[in-house]
């Protein structure tokens, strides 16, 4: 098995199960200690809303995941008050368990912890020190482990969050409030179709989006390696927050959402199996857009390797101005005869050669981002008043480099971080 494949299928089962949450005492603020990053160190919009108190001054949290020599999973958390900067503050990042995401809610910090299924809330001080402030714990309908990740989260607005529930359910919960509004299970999903078992995906980087939470649902088999042909997009009433429609999506296993201004939603793969369709074995990757109106949108079915001269087009990220970014899979650097069959090592191989590309979606075209090289099939963002940065992680996924990127597509390195960078959001 390839290195990145196990890193992300470790990712899923350890998130996987369900979610439950209860109101919890705070707890001593030693759970999350600050300790400097280990390793060399290196020469967006919110969530959901921010505080208006400005007199603070800004605040950024970035959160990092690192694996350790022994397959254990460490998080941390760094704070800044500016986005220009070289390198990560050293001696500022705050550890906490496994996998561990963050949020922000009317101008305070939320924490997941990624070995016990808690949420809590830090009040961030002028100074970027950290004051506990709530927490909220999941273990009260039987949850252990880190099930209330971020990436289980589907964020409506400030006052209300779905997280996934035994696969079709979902706790209703309030980031700003702390508190469970209810528990649901209303579903058209069929729990299994074709051999295949239904799955809920994880919301890779959980962004507050215009309209009705749409979540999407994929079949795979137990070992993560088939997928079924198309995904299914559950839409839910965002009054009654009940399951409204069922999206059938021609696309495998559909993770990423991103959003344009006019509120279309584009859906894309992440990193299971990208492969398998070059040797017959699965579906072929595709990106899909559903309206603002919550309908899957026929007019804008684009075959993208078109535009890439035939090469396999994996994470998609809508950026701004009619602009994306995209993982695509240089085949032409290697010489496969994929009708000879599946094989491990050649897999291995192809996952070496993934770029990160500029796409123009007004224009229909796309080309590599000069400067940025040696990248993982998968790859974070973030908007922050106009600014574009992209996380890109090594191969290995031991470290990340930053980049800003313009309304052009040039890319600046901005800095270096150990391990995979998954988030860098506004605080306030």
């Amino acid at each position: 098995m390839n290195a990145t494949r196990q890193i992300h299928r470790l990712t899923a089962q350890l998130l996987l199960g369900a979610l439950a949450l209860f109101a919890g005492s705070a707890c001593s603020d030693d759970e999350a200690r600050r300790i400097t990053l280990p390793g060399d160190e290196p020469a967006d919009e919110s969530t959901t809303e921010l505080s208006d108190d400005a007199s603070l001054g800004p605040v950024y949290a970035l959160s990092t995941t690192l694996y350790g020599a022994d397959d254990s999973v460490l998080s941390y958390v760094t704070l800044t008050d500016s986005l220009d900067i070289g390198e990560l503050p050293r001696g500022e990042a705050r550890e906490f368990p496994g996998y561990s995401f963050v949020s922000s809610v009317d101008g305070k910090l939320l924490v997941s912890d990624g070995e016990s299924p808690t949420i809590t809330s830090y009040e961030i001080g002028a100074d970027l020190s950290w004051q506990e402030s709530a927490r909220i714990n999941f273990s009260n309908l039987g949850i252990s482990g880190g099930g209330a990740g971020f990436e289980r989260n589907w964020l409506k607005d400030a006052d209300t969050a779905y997280l996934t529930l035994n696969v079709t359910g979902r706790v209703i919960w309030s980031p700003s409030e702390m508190v469970i509004q209810g528990v649901m299970e209303d579903t058209a999903l069929v729990t299994e179709r074709d051999g295949l078992q239904l799955d809920a995906s994880f919301n890779r980087q959980p962004r507050l989006l215009q309209g009705p939470i749409l979540k999407p649902f994929y079949y795979r088999d137990e070992d993560w390696f088939r997928f079924g042909p198309t995904t299914s997009i559950a839409v839910y009433d965002p009054v009654t927050n009940a399951e409204r429609s069922i999206i059938d999506v021609p696309c495998p296993s559909l993770e990423v959402p991103s959003q344009d201004e006019a509120g279309n939603t584009y859906f894309s793969t992440w990193s299971y199996g990208p492969t398998l369709g070059l040797y017959g074995l699965g579906p072929e990757l595709c990106v899909r857009r559903i309206t603002p109106e919550s309908t899957l949108d026929e007019s804008w079915a684009p075959d993208l390797t078109t535009w890439t001269g035939g090469r396999p087009v994996n994470v998609f990220r809508y950026m701004r101005d009619g602009k994306a970014v995209a993982t695509v899979l240089h085949t032409d650097e290697v010489d496969i005869d994929y009708a000879a069959g599946y094989a491990e090592d050649e897999a291995a191989e192809l996952d070496t050669h993934w770029r990160l590309w500029f796409f123009d979606l007004e224009a229909e075209t796309a080309r590599p981002i000069e400067g940025i090289e040696d990248v993982g099939s998968g790859f974070f963002w973030a908007n922050f008043e106009g600014r574009t940065f992209l996380f890109a992680p090594n191969l290995d996924w031991s470290r990340s480099s930053v980049f800003e990127l313009d309304a052009d597509g040039n890319a600046t390195q901005r800095f270096e971080s150990e391990g995979f960078i998954n988030d860098w959001i506004r605080v306030r």
